[in-house]
């Protein structure tokens, strides 16, 4: 069930990103096979779940510079295995309750596209693409 087809009260409002353990930055919207199915109880899970896979995360004014820095480093490193961090994304309901969870299990970032200067209003944002070698969906 595509995520346009939910009640509202299900949608997700807010999108945050964890890295390990801790909450690190809300985005503005996560893309990728495992990200167009919509939090159901009885749903089946997303076609692509325990397989590789890719995901791109767009990323407002409000960086945080724990998930920035780790970003740096994979990219200045070349991303070898030691970089790899499970990045868990979260969609949250209004009232911040958690709708579902995607743990990125082995990511690692393999793009990141900075502002574009002449994008006026929507200059802050950046995107980054994460790869990663295994997928867990829960509710």
């Amino acid at each position: 069930m595509p995520i346009d087809d939910t009640s509202e009260d299900r949608r997700p409002a807010a999108v945050a990103v964890e890295l390990g353990a801790f909450q690190v930055e809300t985005v503005r919207s996560v893309s990728g096979p495992a990200f167009g199915t919509a939090p159901s109880g009885t749903a089946a899970l997303p076609e692509g779940v325990g397989r590789p896979g890719e995901v791109t995360i767009v990323r407002g004014p409000d960086k945080s510079a724990a998930f920035t820095d780790w970003l740096t480093r994979c990219l200045r490193e070349r991303g070898g295995d030691h970089s790899r961090q499970t990045v868990t994304v979260v969609h949250y309901a209004a009232d911040r309750t958690p709708l579902r969870r995607y743990r990125l299990i082995g990511a690692l970032p393999t793009a990141w596209e900075a502002p574009d200067s002449s994008a006026g209003a929507d200059a802050a944002e950046e995107s980054v693409t994460l790869a990663y070698e295994d997928l867990t969906v829960s509710a």
